[in-house]
């Protein structure tokens, strides 16, 4: 692969705030895959309000998660190493 992969590191360990954001990040991804199913198959009228309503604002929710990892990032900057590609 051209260039390698980035080499950002925790210098000590991750915070736990970190995770909890990937771990909400990745359940809405799945949950926003699992409702576009339910959104397009078995029609809106038939969802729940807040359902529907999660359906509708999916992307929106996922770019505040995305973010918030770029501000944790910032936020740990002093902790955050770049190590150079090999």
């Amino acid at each position: 692969m051209p260039g390698g992969r980035p080499m950002f590191y925790f210098v000590a360990k991750e915070p736990v705030v970190l995770w909890v954001v990937v771990a909400l990040l990745f359940a809405n991804t799945l949950l926003m895959l699992s409702l576009a199913f339910g959104r397009d198959y078995i029609g809106a009228r038939h969802l729940p309000g807040v359902v529907y309503w999660f359906s509708e604002h999916d992307i929106l929710i996922q770019w505040v998660f995305l973010a918030a990892l770029a501000v944790i990032f910032a936020i740990y900057r002093k902790r955050v190493h770049y190590a150079g590609r090999k």
